[in-house]
């Protein structure tokens, strides 16, 4: 078999049965990178040695039958934003100031991942602090996305996502504070998942409650639904460095088996009543929410009107997230790197500006946001109250061309509609505002671009949406959208 079309459940069984190396398994995928790569600008940071060395020292622990973690052998990226691993610099979405900056403490991705015998390589391309939906920057420049190299493949995981789309790794790393595991995944044609606030751990300092306005996640992207299963299996569990871990075990991987949907009850949206969506995108998933159906759930045309517009939805996310930014740049200061004094024109005009909206907010201000964010949680409430998932599309655009100039952001207008351009076409970040687990599966092509079907469950109702994930992706599959990758 091609080790380009291995996914990551298969390459753990081969390598922990010994009919494939861990070495070997790890030069295929650096080779992939050094072939595939220079077209896509997804890999900005490479520790072949160190992978190598891993690989050679899993291999002869397997050689002394010693017990093997759940990813033995297989190949992954972190991304190069809020992920951390002792020794490799973070650029915090390539910002040319910090390309020597080398933290020394380790996040959850790159720890468990490795702690579970998977090996990494190296780190894939961010949007400056992740404030923006696309990925690029003016360190590294754009990603390229696989299905069109002259198109973004969205943000801001989106080094991850292309890298596992064209195949480089069969799973990466991402962070999601507005839908940057499932933008990315929508627009390059593959599956992330980002869990329940607290399935996976998020250890931030010097403040560690800083993840919850709005909720921070970490998860995986992938080719496969049980590929994301078997990560999110080693993710999730208890850390008591976040004061909101969740300590509840589930069985991602049992989920994943699903074969039907008989009993549960799903609402489609095609717009949350509020957004603007391209026809391409509404086209394909009114036509691929019917998969559900196919596999035995009752699919309903679902009635959810948010209380207030896209454009002010948009508007308190940038509040919210913004004020978080604030407190990233203020400890980097701290630490003597000054980008606003001293590197301003390495920090985007639109992150500044939102950042002096944020840092001049009063605390009715603050409590506003808050008050508007609850009734955005209360809608949802009374939505699930009758439903057990809501899907919708992922984005409400197609991938965009990517600039020239660079600094590429999603379309300003849809339908005639003005949108916020970093975010407005995202109507991911609800999930980032309430705490529900979601994931985004290919829906389908429009026009060779892909759209992503986004599932939303209820609080800590992980397990319903890879279960629903599962099975859309046995009724639609859509391996073969990678053939010509």
């Amino acid at each position: 078999m091609n080790n380009e079309t291995l996914s990551a459940a298969q390459t753990a069984r081969l390598v922990k049965s010994g009919e494939m190396s861990a070495l070997e398994v790890t030069d295929a995928a650096i080779e992939r990178i050094e072939q595939k790569n220079p077209h896509l600008n997804a890999v900005i940071f490479k520790d072949y040695d160190g992978a190598r060395q891993k690989a050679r020292e899993l291999d002869a622990r397997i050689a002394r039958k010693e017990t093997i973690g759940a990813m033995a052998g297989v190949p992954t990226l972190m991304k190069d934003l809020f992920d951390f691993k002792p020794g490799w610099p973070s650029t915090m979405g390539g910002v040319p100031a910090l390309k020597n900056f080398v933290p020394n403490f380790w996040s959850t991705y790159p720890k468990r991942i490795e702690a579970a015998d998977a090996i990494l390589i190296g780190k894939t391309n961010a949007p400056v602090l992740g404030f923006n939906a696309t990925t690029d920057n003016w360190l590294f420049g754009a990603t390229r996305n696989p299905f069109d190299l002259a198109r973004n493949p969205g943000g801001s995981s989106g080094g991850s996502a292309a890298a596992v789309a064209a195949g480089l790794v069969p799973v990466a790393g991402g962070s999601d504070a507005g839908g940057s595991i499932r933008i990315p995944a929508s627009w390059s044609g593959v599956a992330g998942f980002q869990g329940s606030q607290g399935r996976v751990p998020m250890v931030i300092r010097p403040d560690a409650f800083s993840g919850t306005s709005p909720f921070i996640y970490e998860g995986p992207i992938a080719r496969t639904v049980e590929d994301l299963a078997l990560a999110m299996s080693v993710l999730s569990g208890h850390e008591p460095s976040d004061p909101f871990s969740n300590p509840q075990e589930i069985d991602f991987l049992s989920a994943a088996q699903a074969t039907s949907l008989e009993g549960m009850r799903i609402g489609y949206t095609p717009d949350f009543g509020t957004y603007p969506v391209e026809s391409g995108v509404t086209t394909v998933t009114d036509s691929a929410v019917q998969a559900f159906a196919d596999a035995g759930a009752e699919l309903v045309a679902l009635d959810i009107k948010l209380p207030f517009s896209h454009q002010a939805l948009t508007d308190m996310w940038c509040r919210l997230i913004c004020a978080g930014s604030f407190g990233i740049i203020q400890g980097l200061k701290t630490g003597g790197i000054d980008l606003l004094k001293d590197h301003s024109e390495q920090v985007p005009e639109a992150l500044k500006y939102w950042m002096d909206m944020a840092s001049k907010q009063s605390l009715m201000e603050m409590q506003a946001d808050q008050v508007m964010r609850t009734a955005v949680y209360d809608t949802f409430a009374q939505a699930f109250a009758s439903v057990d998932l809501i899907v919708s599309p992922t984005t409400t655009a197609l991938p965009v061309l990517n600039r020239e100039a660079g600094m590429t952001t999603g379309p300003s207008s849809i339908n005639g509609v003005e949108i916020n351009p970093l975010i407005g076409w995202c109507p991911t970040y609800l999930t980032n505002l309430i705490g529900h687990p979601a994931a985004s599966v290919p829906a389908g092509l429009s026009g060779g671009l892909p759209v992503g079907l986004h599932i939303m469950g209820r609080r800590y109702a992980d397990l319903d949406v890879t279960r629903a994930a599962a099975c859309f992706e046995r009724v639609r599959p859509w391996a073969e959208h990678y053939m010509s990758l």
